[in-house]
């Protein structure tokens, strides 16, 4: 189904992003750095407008940011870094090299330098891949018997994320660690800071926080807490220094930013004030749905593990029988647009973040998603076109990229309406399903790929010769697969010629 265009809203006639023909988000899915994280506070703005008219040598503003940040967290020191990515690698550049210049310049070769970070298996997440970027190695432990196997003196680094309930758990994990000489650090990056650090007092060496989510900090910003040499040799791998972070600067501006907002989030009654505010705002949202037919809301609390509510809002497939994808895309297409999350969606449910929104924004998206459920309950769900084509058989895939070219294989079954299969690359494979719709066919293959799945989404057209279309291309983990991530890379275009024929 074509997504209907809501009724267009009054808007502000001068905008930074419509003047790059970029129309704005109203932003109900959170801190995700796709959606631009959570916007500066007004303390923060003017801190970076103020550093923005002065200069400063780098190495004395970090030294100083780090005393700064002990007095406020009691952690031994603190750094900005150009994100928590970024603050990954640098951990991991600075656990291999300190800031020793002969193996701080052959990063990221690491051939003869202990250069391992352990995670357990089932906390490889999203992002370790940066930890990988600069030479490491990562390896698996199952449990802590384990893990403690793989403290062999090759290990430098033990990499955990901030999860509740974790077996084995970070204190059996840091007092192992302690024994061995090996720092622990734990990624909090959707989390917020405290004071005293609990993953710190836990027994971590490290942890890491995103500035630009909660803290309203800037959005390319990460501040890492914990031990003083540690955090130094952080630094001294970061830009401006000639070492593998160069690449990964965060300005005088940023770093000043990232400061007052952790100051803020800890010590303002502003802060204060709006953390309570979000609370309200969620339950604003339940009020203004309430009575809405088909429509069941559920206020989802904040908790140590999860910093702010969310509304889940839940609807009778039997009254409205359209999809969260197409409620997304619809709402996509409203004016104001609202961007509703991708993962957090069930089939026939949504999940609401108030912490972006304003209450009159708040009102405004229920009254809109208000209207685009009762569209949708008036829309019957079109019934697919009959296939004319099979597509079983095996495929020899071109496929042309931004950049280069490469050849793949599909093998195909086909069964009515639905096809199964693998799609073969040049150094995975995964299992393919999909449908076919008349001439039209999608296809979507998941490749097991460490902590990222790879995922491609052929949409084409189809003949009993060839098949033709584009590609969207992304990676996802499990616990975030969603169009979003599915698709993040782009796409490329294909085309496919039967190698064998069906066995119809």
């Amino acid at each position: 189904m074509s997504a209907a265009r809501l009724e267009a809203a009054p808007t502000d006639a001068l905008d930074v992003f419509r003047k790059l023909r970029v129309e704005p988000l109203i932003n109900c899915g959170g801190v995700r750095t796709q959606w631009g994280g959570a916007n500066p506070a007004p303390e923060v703005l003017a801190a970076m407008a103020a550093a923005s008219e002065q200069f400063v040598d780098l190495d004395e503003l970090a030294e100083g940011i780090g005393q700064r940040l002990h007095e406020l967290t009691d952690a031994p020191w603190g750094v900005v870094t150009s994100g928590t990515t970024a603050a990954l690698a640098l951990a991991a550049a600075a656990c291999i090299a300190g800031n020793n210049p002969e193996y701080m310049l052959r990063l990221p070769r690491t051939a003869g330098l202990a250069h391992r970070v352990a995670m357990l298996e089932q906390q490889r997440f999203d992002y370790d891949h940066a930890l990988s970027s600069v030479g490491a190695e990562i390896v698996t432990a199952r449990d802590l018997q384990h893990l403690a196997s793989l403290l062999d003196g090759s290990v430098v680094l033990i990499c955990l994320l901030a999860r509740r309930g974790s077996n084995p758990s970070l204190e059996e994990i840091a007092a192992l660690a302690r024994t061995r000489e090996v720092p622990v650090l734990v990624d909090a990056a959707g989390l917020s800071p405290a004071r005293p650090d609990r993953w710190l007092t836990a027994g971590a060496n490290l942890v890491v926080y995103s500035g630009g989510k909660y803290l309203r900090a800037p959005h390319s910003t990460g501040i890492v807490l914990g031990d003083r040499r540690l955090c130094e040799a952080i630094w001294r791998n970061s830009a401006p220094h000639q070492a593998i972070g160069r690449t990964m600067k965060v300005g005088k501006e940023e770093m000043v930013g990232a400061v007052v907002a952790l100051d803020r989030w800890l010590n303002s009654d502003t802060a204060r004030e709006e953390r309570s505010q979000w609370r309200q705002r969620a339950e604003l949202i339940c009020r203004e749905l309430a009575g809405t037919p088909a429509l069941t809301m559920t206020l989802i609390p904040d908790t140590p593990f999860v910093t702010a509510p969310r509304v889940r809002v839940e609807w009778d497939s039997s009254v409205i029988p359209h999809d969260s994808g197409a409620l997304r895309a619809m709402l996509l297409e409203s004016r104001p647009r609202i961007l509703i999350h991708d993962f957090w969606c069930g089939r026939f449910s949504i999940v609401i973040d108030p912490i972006n929104l304003t209450d009159a924004e708040a009102r405004l998206v229920c009254k809109t998603l208000q209207r685009a459920l009762s569209m949708l309950a008036r829309t019957p769900v079109a019934d697919d076109p009959a296939p004319t084509v099979d597509l079983s058989g095996t495929w020899l895939v071109r496929l042309t990229f931004l950049h280069g070219r490469a050849e793949h294989r599909l093998i195909l079954e086909q069964r009515g309406r639905n096809v199964t299969g693998t799609h073969i690359s040049r150094f995975s494979e995964g299992e393919l399903t999909g449908s076919v719709a008349g001439e039209h066919c999608r296809l979507i293959a998941k490749h097991p790929q460490g902590s990222l799945p790879l995922y491609y989404e052929f949409l084409g057209r189809s003949s009993d010769l060839d098949l033709t279309g584009t590609v969207h291309l992304g990676a996802a983990s499990d616990e975030h697969a969603g169009p979003v991530f599915q698709r993040q890379f782009g796409t490329a275009q294909w085309r496919a010629q039967r190698l064998t024929p069906s066995a119809s």
